[in-house]
């Protein structure tokens, strides 16, 4: 199939559309979707490119969300989309079901699912405040009586908006990467890939993991097996990356897993990872995932290496990436928008 897509995005007619947004670094992002698009081109039907032009929305109807979504796909596949790793799209693990994408790579077959949560932001005023649990409380009971307790701390005062927790979405993404690779073989790795937002959001979408009743704990507040098939899983910012890109001047290399924020977690409570996970098979994952799992773990659990003026227990709990990145950006490595949303998230 013969594609110029520079003719492609001349038939955008929704001033809206991210890839009609002009900005000092819009020439840059173009080049990155379209290089991305031009490598995919050589390697999928002609069905399947048409269908993908028709998530970027090319000539539909600009719906932010779902761009997005598709967008950090792209990104996520644009890591593989060259001769050192076979690539099959959209691949047929468990028919009708597909992944998004499985690559090859020294005999290894790792089946990828991307997913992205749908963020909307609150609006509130002044007098509002926004609180968050940062783990799931022990019943619904528990978890109205503390807001019972803020409400009474808050009286006559302000009132609140609750932000919710996005665990039960982690759930559902879970069990859909479930559905769709429990007919691999034991020898494959799938790996569920969340794109974040920033910061603080990442270190929740962490806590999701290994918090109070974590999925990847002895408590998980579903059982083990309605995911032992999911491998690892990757959180990563390129949601943050993504969205309004067109307001950040920091942020180039948008298209690039390798140049976004990436932790990248064993499930070991997978059927497979039960009897070949070990630190030396992290670290060659790792080589092809690019991430910060090892040494930002190293740093969550350094008592002494906190920020002047903070408490050890809002890095643990809360605040960990968010200093953690600090760190990263005093040595001039930045992966995150100079932006941020984190107090304005919750869940569709």
């Amino acid at each position: 199939m013969q594609l110029d897509f520079y003719e492609q995005l001349k038939s955008i007619k929704q001033e809206e559309h991210y890839l009609r947004k002009i900005s000092i670094n819009y020439d840059y992002y173009i080049k990155g979707v379209r290089d991305i698009i031009q490598r995919l081109n050589q390697k999928i039907s002609s069905k399947k490119m048409n269908g993908l032009l028709k998530k970027l929305q090319i000539n539909n109807k600009f719906n932010e969300l779902q761009y997005i979504q598709t967008a950090c796909e792209l990104t996520v596949m644009n890591e593989f989309l060259n001769d050192n790793f076979e690539f099959i799209y959209e691949n047929k693990i468990t028919p009708p079901k597909d992944v998004d994408f499985t690559i090859k790579k020294d005999c290894v077959q790792y089946n990828i699912e991307v997913k992205c949560p749908s963020y909307v932001y609150n609006k509130k005023d002044k007098n509002t405040i926004e609180i968050s649990f940062i783990n799931r409380a022990p019943s619904l009971k528990d978890k109205n009586n503390l807001e019972e307790a803020i409400k009474e701390i808050l009286k006559d005062k302000f009132d609140f908006i609750e932000k919710k927790n996005l665990d039960n979405i982690l759930k559902d993404f879970l069990i859909s990467t479930q559905s769709k690779v429990e007919d691999s073989s034991l020898t494959s790795i799938n790996i569920l890939v969340v794109c974040c937002d920033d910061t603080v959001d990442m270190h929740t979408w962490r806590n999701y993991l290994f918090g109070y009743s974590g999925f990847f704990t002895d408590n998980s507040f579903i059982s083990h097996s309605e995911f032992d098939r999911v491998d690892f899983v990757c959180l990563t910012n390129i949601y943050n990356r993504h969205y309004k890109y067109y307001n950040e001047h920091r942020i180039c290399d948008h298209w690039k897993l390798s140049s976004s924020f990436n932790l990248l977690y064993p499930n070991k409570y997978s059927k497979r990872n039960q009897n070949v996970i070990g630190k030396n098979e992290l670290e060659k994952i790792n080589k092809i995932f690019p991430n910060y799992n090892i040494e930002f773990e190293d740093y969550l659990q350094d008592d002494n290496d906190i920020p002047e003026g903070e408490e050890l227990s809002m890095k643990k709990e809360f605040l960990g990436v968010h200093f953690f990145v600090d760190k990263l950006e005093k040595r001039g490595v930045y992966h995150f928008k100079t932006t941020q949303n984190s107090n304005n998230l919750s869940s569709k």
